[in-house]
């Protein structure tokens, strides 16, 4: 006996997306497939969705399209989530359409571009940019809830097949994690997983400590020669060649693959 699982997901999200594009018609049309978002298991990588320009063939007609993936751990966290996930992912196909460089660092730097286009599909980005991510966390409004809840119930009532992401005690654990300050966390953020995070300051000779995630989140821990906070370092670009951008100027792209990853 066969069942049709895999439709029922594809028709619910196209469903969803199509709901996107009657709200904002310049989101282009995309091919959406699905999947596990689980990344090596030890350190808790979780892809909850991911936009990727040009990477289908149109079968019907001349061109190429987006690839959109929305994950089954995803779906597991019910519908709100899911449209929060498509909705991150549907500010970089806007970006594509309108020709606008959102990202950058292997798509894993969000600028502050991507922070408009957000929050102009119904999204609050950050304040200020994190470490490693940029604006990459921006968060569903109580205001875009209401906007799609009609598509938040049919996904919740749907009980779609779905993949059940590590439990957040197991993730949290720190067992067999490596220390890796480019572990994201939760909606972008850094993981926890039990451990320090090495920061330093803004002094010509950066002054270095390590602190616990939640202690740097707390309040800014300032220096008290330079006056500045303590953040974890900027990562180095692979070449080894130090990275030196002007005051505004963003770190140059590196690939086409925008991703929204939580542990």
């Amino acid at each position: 006996m066969t069942t049709q699982e895999g439709t029922r997901i594809i028709t619910a999200l196209e469903s969803t997306w199509a709901a996107i594009q009657r709200h904002h018609p310049d989101v282009p049309d995309v091919v959406i497939v699905t999947g596990t978002g689980q990344k090596r298991r030890s350190t808790k990588r979780l892809t909850l969705g991911h936009h990727a320009a040009d990477r289908w063939q149109d079968a019907t007609a001349s061109g190429r399209r987006a690839e959109l993936f929305v994950s089954g751990e995803a779906i597991a966290k019910g519908g709100e989530t899911v449209v929060e996930t498509m909705l991150h992912e549907a500010a970089h196909a806007l970006a594509a359409a309108r020709g606008i460089q959102d990202t950058s660092c292997a798509g894993r730097w969000h600028n502050r571009k991507y922070a408009a286009l957000a929050q102009e599909l119904g999204l609050e980005p950050p304040k200020r940019a994190a470490k490693v991510i940029g604006f990459s966390e921006a968060l569903i409004t109580a205001a875009t809830v209401g906007r799609y809840a009609a598509q938040i119930r049919k996904l919740d009532a749907a009980a779609l097949a779905h993949i059940e992401a590590p439990e957040d005690d197991e993730a949290e654990s720190g067992e067999d994690q490596e220390q890796d300050e480019n572990n994201p966390g939760p909606r972008g953020g850094r993981g926890r997983a039990g451990k320090r995070l090495a920061v330093e300051c803004g002094c010509e000779t950066p002054r270095r400590m390590q602190v616990t995630p939640a202690f740097l989140e707390e309040a800014p821990v300032l220096c008290g020669k330079c006056r500045q906070e303590f953040q974890p370092p900027e990562p180095k670009p692979e070449s080894g060649l130090e990275l030196v951008l002007q005051p505004g100027e963003e770190p140059a792209p590196s690939e086409p693959v925008a991703a929204r990853v939580t542990p």
